[in-house]
């Protein structure tokens, strides 16, 4: 073994251009394949980490109205306690239920933004891991208005200082004061459960009452439920029937009906039908999982022919190993040995570019991916036996060619002969390799132009220059922010509302033109702004006229204070969901929304405007006013002002009406934005992986332009002695490569069309697929094979024909 290994070092040393080569390519195939490995590892290891994972299940809320299915992972506050009284065959049932407030109180002179404050009791723990870093976090969530903070949250806020008895006010109109008795560990990355502060919850505790009101009100509870290992699903599911027919279905009648089911804690991450807004499709697994195996294949295939067109210069070699004894199955073994060592050199090199690579992938991919390949026996052993069959792949092939071959021939005339086989094997990979890059190729100019399409459609309203800040009081201090920015010169208007055009906050409601009992009522977004809302949006009127200030007294007497609505102006798909003839036929129309007696008279009807991500349709939309509901301020900075300057003049204005919050904004532009973060985060990780793909098939055309030059150096060398040009022989070189190439293009153009056609048609909103981003593609995959063959041609069209002629 010392000895063959030996042999291959030495050989190695001497192959100094083939043997980079060949490390080259493999080291990229298998850094590629590694991460994407550990990225699927990463994004199926979500919540896997609790002592229960495997046991444990997320209610889903499953809510029909008319027979349509809507599955959304909030359920009733009162859930949990129910099935403790009602429920059997559960080893334990606990919820998390997030707390909605924006700023704490540590002292009058400390405050800050808060998110993910979840109201948990002390059975969360018997569900969920959680690391105690300080205190007693079972005594925490028994005693009331007590907190722990997380690790992160608590340095943010004490620094150095030990926060273990200090307080802190949440919503901090109503003065609720917790005391901090525990800290904990922050949260793995890969949960779904997000938080900065844990509270104590009781169901006395007021400052969550608004929130348990009732069964048919949901507010982000989630509720978990741990399964003894002999349970009876069908059982459970009974019971749970039971309880929603007692509680929600006695009251909403047939034409509204709602079940819970079970989704296992394995699923939460991949379950795209349950609307919880975090979930990740699992066919992007499975996406760069096929990538992750084409690139490495890629690399076998680039080590094939390198492999393949090197063993010409090792004809004597292989003649003289046979005549002295040597067998078939022994010099099988030898090259495979060379394959294995360069794969597993390769190895190495990948492990190293990973470590390298993997804080950049996180940064982009905003993961938490870690690769501890130490700590990991399982993963080791993966890597190790992957590493195994990976040379076992590339090498076989070269291998068993340079083993077949008669020592008398070689011998005699110094060469390797091949068969016709052979040949065409090594154009059939080539054809492969550039199948595949052409095919990544033409995707990624196709989903460019998804990705810039998304970013510049015109939404239907105007998103720029519009500031969004969140109004802490809307009933007393809207008017009075509003009084404050009128002074601000280069503000061209304000408008206050429960949602943006485009927010991830809309409301939804039921509609109809007969009654709320109507059977064939349908969803709706609505919309809560005053009569600014549509000039400073500038949504295009199409009927009626837009709201106006004497809209909100405009109310029918007839109908009870507290069930009033006004005024209201529509969308077009709003129209055509009714069964309006027109636009103009839906003027002074009334309709009836929502779930008790409130009715709205159309005034208006605008045109369809995007509520959401592209991915989503256009929304029956209606907007109407109650000033009151108010909890954002639009701010339109107009044209060619000093943003940073106004920016300053409308914090000020903020702190004057609301001096005991925290000031923040965001532009209205990037908030849309962010709609398209992942995809275009994956669409940045498919580039890269299409570049390595295209690199690793450009060195395997290399190989085989390396081969058949020097097959052909006599044939090139006898051309110019009888007159070939340079050029003549660069074209006799390039054509056989061209049209390998021109063959893989064929190919890949419906296998990119339909790839391409089926991505999209996870948008409501997408691109034409045109011609010419094949056309590109293809110039582009052309180009790269004539700079790929181009230093082989040259080298063999510049060569001396009498150092081409000699006799060996």
């Amino acid at each position: 073994m010392l000895h063959s290994l030996k042999i291959v070092f030495r050989h190695l040393s001497r192959q100094k251009l083939n043997t980079s080569l060949h490390i080259m390519g493999l080291t990229l195939g298998i850094t590629v394949c590694l991460l994407i490995a550990l990225f699927i590892r990463y994004e199926t290891s979500f919540d896997a980490y609790h002592p229960k994972a495997e046991q444990t299940y997320r209610l889903i809320s499953d809510w029909r109205e008319n027979g349509k299915l809507d599955k959304h992972f909030s359920t009733p506050f009162p859930l949990a306690n129910a099935i403790r009284s009602e429920a059997s065959g559960f080893e334990q049932v606990s919820f998390a239920h997030p707390v909605y407030v924006n700023t704490v109180e540590v002292t009058p002179q400390k405050r800050f933004l808060i998110e993910d404050v979840l109201a948990v009791e002390p059975e969360f723990l018997d569900i969920f891991s959680v690391d105690v870093l300080q205190g007693d976090l079972q005594q925490t969530l028994r005693k009331p208005y007590q907190a722990a903070l997380t690790e992160s949250t608590a340095k943010k806020w004490f620094g150095s200082e030990n926060p273990i008895g200090k307080t802190f006010k949440l919503k901090m109109e109503e003065g609720f004061e917790f005391t901090i008795t525990a800290i904990i560990k922050d949260l793995p990355a890969n949960t779904h459960l997000k938080v900065s502060i844990l509270v104590s919850h009781s169901y006395k505790e007021n400052f969550l009452k608004p929130n348990q009101d009732g069964w048919t009100y949901v507010s982000g509870t989630e509720t978990f439920i741990t399964l003894s290992e002999k349970a009876d699903t069908s059982v459970l599911m009974a019971q749970l029937k039971n309880i929603a027919n007692k509680y929600i279905n006695a009251e909403t009648g047939s034409m509204y009906r709602s079940d819970f089911s079970l989704q296992p804690m394995s699923n939460m991450h991949f379950n795209t039908n349950v609307a919880d807004g975090t979930a990740m499709s699992v066919s992007w697994l499975w996406f760069f999982g096929v990538i992750g195996l084409a690139v490495l294949v890629l690399a076998c295939i680039n080590f094939i022919n390198l492999s393949t067109a090197q063993a010409l210069t090792r004809a004597k070699e292989v003649g003289i190993r046979k005549s002295i004894g040597a067998n078939r199955s022994g010099l099988m073994a030898q090259f495979l040995t060379e394959a294995w060592t360069l794969t597993f050199i390769s190895g190495v090199f990948a492990v190293a570019l990973t470590q390298l690579l993997l804080p950049l992938l996180n940064n982009m991919m905003d993961k938490g991916i870690t690769f501890e390949l130490l700590d990991s026996p399982t993963l080791l052993l993966t890597l190790v036996i992957g590493l195994a069959l990976t040379g076992l792949l590339a090498g076989i092939y070269p291998a068993w060619v340079i083993a077949r071959f008669n020592p008398s021939i070689t011998l005699k005339v110094g060469v390797l002969s091949t068969t016709g086989g052979s040949a065409w094997l090594r154009k059939g990979l080539v054809v492969a390799q550039f199948t595949v890059s052409a095919c990544l190729l033409m995707s990624v100019i196709l989903m460019a132009q998804q990705v810039e399409y998304l970013r510049s459609k015109d939404l239907g309203f105007d998103k720029d220059n519009v500031v969004v800040v969140e109004v802490t009081d809307p009933k007393q201090t809207a008017r009075v922010f509003s009084n404050e920015l009128s002074t601000v010169s280069s503000i061209a208007g304000v408008s206050f509302s429960t949602s943006t055009p485009s927010d991830f906050g809309h409301w939804g409601t039921p509609m109809s033109r007969i009654s709320r009992e109507d059977p064939s009522r349908k969803p709706m977004t609505l919309i809560i702004a005053d009569d600014h809302y549509e000039k400073l949006y500038d949504f295009k009127l199409l009927a009626g006229r837009n709201l106006q200030a004497s809209d909100t007294n405009n109310i029918s007497r007839t109908i009870p204070e507290d069930k009033r609505f006004m005024n209201a102006v529509v969308n077009e798909q709003l129209v055509r969901d009714l069964g309006f003839e027109s636009n103009e036929a839906a003027i002074g129309q009334r309709i009836f929304i929502g779930f008790n007696e409130g009715r709205v008279d159309i005034v208006g009807v605008v045109a369809n405007f995007n509520q959401g991500p592209l991915s989503t349709g256009t929304a029956p939309v209606l907007i109407t006013s109650k000033p009151n509901l108010y909890d954002k301020a639009g701010i339109k900075i107009a044209a060619g002002s000093d943003i940073p300057k106004t920016l300053a003049a409308i914090e000020s204005a903020w702190k004057k009406t609301f001096p005991e919050g925290v000031f923040s904004y965001k532009f209205l532009d990037e908030q849309i934005d962010t709609y398209y973060n992942a995809e275009e985060r994956l669409f940045n990780l498919f580039k890269i992986f299409a570049g390595v793909a295209m690199l690793i098939s450009c060195l395997g055309l290399f190989a085989l332009a390396a081969f058949t030059t020097q097959h052909r150096v006599k044939e090139i060398g006898i051309r110019k002695v009888l007159g070939a040009t340079v050029s003549s022989i660069l074209v006799l070189v390039s054509k056989d490569f061209l049209r390998l190439v021109l063959i893989a293009l064929i190919i890949a153009t419906p296998l990119a069309w339909y790839g391409i056609s089926q991505w999209l048609t996870n948008y409501a909103f997408h691109i034409e697929i045109t011609g010419w981003a094949f056309g590109l593609a293809g110039l582009i995959a052309i180009a790269v094979t004539l700079v790929t063959i181009g230093t082989q041609a040259f080298k063999s069209a510049l060569a001396n024909p009498a150092e081409s002629l000699k006799s060996e």
